[in-house]
């Protein structure tokens, strides 16, 4: 028979309502998945991170094929962007707190790489995300290829490092 600790039932004596029904929550959710919440944590991570790539190749083919869009090649290489820095700051944090396109940035963790760089670039990549997606000017859609080229790239560069640094920080991909 299992033997509840002293600081466990401290623990719940201490709780409010609230945080014991999160408890029979997450209690819940393992038991049903087979899963504890660290497993699943990386899966969500893994799974934003594939969503990523398939925005990065959705960004590719928008640049590349017959009906081309740069607007919409520029739109799909800021999500990959977004996703992936998501993913980050979800496994890092532990939960969602930065989903918000505006936060997003602020939740890069500090000891990211060149997490500065990437603050800016993800802004300035929702700035340029933004002008394709809501401004009708320019009208000419090759006005945008250069900005689709360009965060493509950055989109490509930031893939690796993403997945090196949740993968340094034990995340199961």
């Amino acid at each position: 028979m299992p033997r509840a600790r002293a600081q466990d039932v401290l623990l719940i004596a201490k709780s409010t309502k609230k945080t014991i029904d999160l408890f029979r929550a997450g209690a819940s959710l393992e038991k049903r998945t087979g899963y504890v919440i660290d497993i699943l944590v990386s899966k969500a991570t893994a799974d934003r991170l594939e969503l990523s790539q398939a925005l990065l190749l959705a960004s590719k083919a928008a640049a590349t094929g017959a009906n081309r869009s740069f607007r919409s090649a520029t739109s799909r290489a800021y999500y990959s962007m977004y996703h992936a820095l998501r993913a980050t700051a979800f496994f890092s944090y532990q939960g969602d707190d930065h989903e918000e396109h505006s936060k997003l940035p602020s939740g890069i963790p500090a000891d990211f790489a060149n997490r500065q760089h990437w603050e800016n670039d993800l802004k300035n990549a929702r700035y340029e995300r933004n002008r394709a997606d809501y401004d009708p000017y320019p009208k000419n859609d090759l006005m945008f290829r250069s900005t689709a080229e360009q965060l493509i790239q950055k989109a490509e560069e930031l893939f690796p490092i993403v997945r090196a640094y949740l993968q340094k920080k034990g995340c199961r991909l």
